[in-house]
């Protein structure tokens, strides 16, 4: 739920970013993370059947290929359909994918370390 969270708040303020309309950046918000809900389930079905290879480098490759095929790919359609137009498109998804790709390094790293830590007494 923390990763979708900060997906939507990092799309909404890309987008409002670049486009300056609420109601676009709205739609596109909510397009993109309903569908890629659904997108995302299917993904990691299709990756459950391949058992190589494995560890970081398994991490590291279904990362990159979902954001940058899926991501990029699904969601420019998805800001294309909305701002008709690749200017947009490409300044969305190429500074939305950069980010997602370093905050996602960033949270796979401390992740661990949060869920482990303990409260004080």
């Amino acid at each position: 739920m923390i990763w979708r969270i900060i997906g939507v708040l990092v799309l909404a303020s890309v987008t409002y970013f670049f486009t300056k309309r609420f109601i676009v950046t709205t739609q596109i918000t909510i397009t993109h993370h309903a569908l890629f809900l659904v997108v995302f389930y299917a993904y990691e079905r299709v990756w459950a059947r391949f058992k190589t290879p494995t560890g970081k480098l398994r991490n590291v490759t279904k990362s990159l290929i979902y954001e940058i095929f899926l991501g990029m790919g699904l969601g420019g359609c998805i800001v294309y359909l909305y701002t008709a137009s690749f200017p947009m498109v490409t300044s969305i998804t190429g500074t939305y994918t950069v980010i997602k790709i370093i905050l996602y390094s960033i949270y796979d790293h401390m992740w661990p370390e949060f869920k482990n830590s303990k409260p004080a007494a």
